[in-house]
């Protein structure tokens, strides 16, 4: 009698990709989310490794999920101790890290797990200042209409989104800012308005603009200097036409109103 092979072992179908996954992730929080490594979990597809940016292997995985997309593992995450408001190691929030990969994806999947927009980084900056400051159009919007406000204080210095979008001379940035209600009757904690801010940056238009929408040009900050303190001062023949024009049209108004006129010059 011819003694048969034993018959091969039958074959395990591989785990889809996502399952394992999630099988890895698990293993992970088992551990209370605190392996040293988790690079046999990265998942495949996404250009963010566990450790990379996030110290905590939780808030690592959860970035590289938010980066690929996979809500169902994010929220896995979450629910078991990762932290969508966790900072990287240059101390900037998760939500903002993905504004400045300019991955809007991640970014709108961060905000509805419940990623905090304000929220400030190592210099106070929430994630409305940050778009104050960018040349990319949208975020600005995005943020508004989640409900920000757009005199959402700096965690540090109390300045609102309007002075960095007068630090980078963005006009369009000012505008969608004013548009949304921003005040100009606000000060930072060291008494700056944005008429002061305006006029610290020597920007003549935006100057004039508020001082017709209603700030106060009066207003001092903790020095006692007014905004009229910070304006050009030197030889006019050095500024172009159109800050000329400003110029005297801001002097005007401040006469028309009966306010004296600092010299320039």
């Amino acid at each position: 009698m011819v003694a048969m092979p034993d018959a091969a072992p039958a074959r395990t179908p591989a785990a889809p990709p996502s399952w394992t996954a999630r099988h890895c992730v698990r293993a992970l929080l088992a551990a209370s989310l605190m392996l040293a490594s988790t690079a046999g979990c990265a998942r495949q597809g996404t250009d963010v490794t566990p450790g990379q940016a996030f110290e905590n292997p939780g808030n690592a995985q959860l970035a590289a999920a938010v980066t690929g997309g996979d809500e169902t593992l994010a929220r896995e995450l979450i629910a078991a101790g990762a932290n969508p408001n966790a900072l990287d190691e240059q101390g900037q929030p998760l939500l903002q890290w993905a504004m400045k990969r300019g991955d809007r994806d991640a970014f709108r999947l961060l905000l509805a797990l419940g990623a905090d927009p304000a929220q400030g980084n190592r210099d106070g900056r929430t994630a409305l200042h940050l778009a104050a400051m960018g040349k990319s159009e949208g975020w600005l919007d995005a943020l508004l209409e989640h409900g920000m406000s757009p005199d959402t204080p700096n965690t540090v210095t109390g300045a609102t989104p309007l002075y960095d979008a007068l630090r980078a001379d963005s006009e369009d940035n000012i505008d969608v800012l004013l548009r949304a209600g921003a005040r100009l009757d606000v000060a930072d904690r060291n008494g700056t308005t944005p008429l002061h801010q305006a006029a610290l940056v020597k920007d003549s238009a935006a100057v004039l603009r508020f001082l017709e929408g209603g700030a106060d040009p009066r207003a001092t900050d903790r020095t006692g200097a007014t905004f009229q303190d910070y304006l050009y001062r030197g030889d006019p023949k050095l500024l172009n036409a159109a800050t000329r024009r400003h110029l005297e049209k801001i002097d005007a108004w401040l006469q028309a109103k009966g306010i004296a006129v600092q010299p320039r010059g």
